[in-house]
């Protein structure tokens, strides 16, 4: 009878936690996995019990990054879901502006398009207003990284993320909410070089390009000026016949998601951070996009948890189940997601182990 009570355990423990946990742990069967904690219910009691689980204790002043979304674009986390647990934390909305242009690419209209979008319930603060400052980072591609100078005014900090697709980074979720939410505009767009844009064979010369250019890098002739580019990769999103190339195909989306786990770990490094994804609306393009396609994966569900890496990773893996395929980013956007997890654990932001606890 024993032997077949550890087989129930077994197998018990084999759908708790997932294939990929599992055999991960075997490799260090010392090494415990970190909790995520999921909910199938997507509401404001479900995020509040979430947060608990994670038995998070806030230092000093409470900064609760999200992404407001951009003006045009309807996919974002809807703001009432957050209001009970912000308030109650007595959090404050944090953000950067952008690089490329748009409603959010200086703090006056950042803030009008948040409150516009109705995340005007709790303070909102726009960290880059004053500036940028350097943090020390030694990695394969920075030797120091660019985030607002506000960031120095929080002890902790809460990151919500939209688990959704990302034409360049295959997905994005607390990681590149990390790098590119924290970041300055500078710090932005040295994540994004040698991300040049190139335009090939399948241009139709529809014009679409051109004026969503935010530095009016592309031509008549549709050619793209690389003195100008700044490499935001704001063309490749909107391109209708994907005519434009993010990167030479022997390296399209490596270099950009290895940036992207070099900046979070530089971001998180020393400071006070818990997380939560919230994997609702899924559609292949950012919250940063205007007028994003329409979800191809509708609402999971909401997962917390205190890794970073652990918590992408499961949010990776259920999207996939709710689709029904290996790689859901990969099919939808053509850049697999994967790079990014396998090197944001290689440097030790945090591992792609995880034990999923259901929370009812």
């Amino acid at each position: 009878m024993k032997k077949y009570a550890v087989y129930a355990f077994f197998w018990a423990f084999l759908c708790l936690a997932g294939f990929h946990s599992l055999f991960a742990a075997a490799k260090n069967p010392a090494a415990a996995p970190p909790e995520v904690y999921f909910s199938k219910e997507i509401s404001p009691a479900a995020l509040k019990a979430a947060y608990a689980r994670l038995n998070f204790k806030p230092k000093d002043k409470l900064g609760v990054k999200v992404h407001f979304g951009e003006a045009g674009n309807d996919n974002y986390i809807p703001p009432p879901l957050l209001k009970d647990l912000v308030i109650g934390l007595k959090g404050v909305f944090v953000e950067t502006n952008t690089l490329y242009g748009g409603s959010r690419s200086d703090t006056k209209n950042h803030v009008a398009t948040a409150k516009k979008h109705g995340w005007g319930y709790a303070p909102i603060d726009i960290l880059d207003t004053a500036g940028e400052t350097a943090l020390p980072y030694k990695g394969k591609y920075f030797s120091k990284i660019y985030v607002g100078k506000g960031m120095a005014g929080y002890g902790s900090f809460l990151v919500i993320s939209h688990f959704k697709g990302h034409g360049s980074a295959g997905f994005g979720g607390a990681i590149k909410n990390l790098a590119m939410g924290f970041a300055s505009p500078n710090g932005k767009k040295a994540q994004h070089s040698d991300q040049f844009p190139a335009i090939n064979k399948k241009c139709v010369k529809c014009g679409i390009c051109i004026p969503n250019c935010p530095v009016g890098a592309i031509g008549p002739d549709y050619v793209i000026d690389r003195k100008k580019c700044i490499g935001c990769g704001k063309c490749v999103e909107i391109c209708p016949y994907d005519a434009i190339d993010s990167a030479p195909a022997a390296t399209k989306g490596v270099a950009f998601q290895e940036k992207l786990a070099e900046y979070a770990r530089g971001v998180t490094a020393g400071g006070h951070f818990t997380y939560i994804n919230l994997l609702m609306n899924i559609s292949a393009a950012c919250d940063c996009r205007a007028g994003a396609p329409p979800p191809f994966v509708g609402n999971v569900g909401l997962l917390a948890s205190n890794d970073p890496v652990a918590l992408d990773q499961a949010s990776f893996d259920l999207v996939n189940k709710a689709a029904g395929i290996a790689d859901a980013f990969k099919h939808e956007t053509g850049v697999s997601g994967v790079r990014t997890l396998e090197y944001s654990e290689a440097i030790g932001l945090g591992t792609r182990k995880y034990r999923l606890v259901e929370i009812k």
